[in-house]
């Protein structure tokens, strides 16, 4: 890779949409109660994350996976 040329990925958990809010309804709170932020994530905080790689003060992040998904790996 060229050297200002960084490769990052961006992993959204769940995140809130009617799809999901139909899901969330079937599942009887088992999602929410496996994951430690306690709710679904919105698409704010995904584009967040997004525009944090794009700045500069991400100079130094090459090769990661970002996983934006609540601790939903954790539980």
């Amino acid at each position: 890779l060229a050297p200002a040329i960084r490769v990052n990925t961006v992993s959204p958990g769940t995140i809130n949409t009617p799809m999901i809010e139909d899901l969330l309804r079937q599942d009887g709170g088992k999602f929410l109660d496996a994951t430690p932020a306690g709710r679904v994530g919105s698409a704010e905080e995904v584009a967040n994350v997004v525009a944090f790689l794009c700045s500069g003060a991400s100079s130094y992040i090459v090769g990661e996976a970002i996983h934006v998904n609540g601790g939903y790996y954790m539980g």
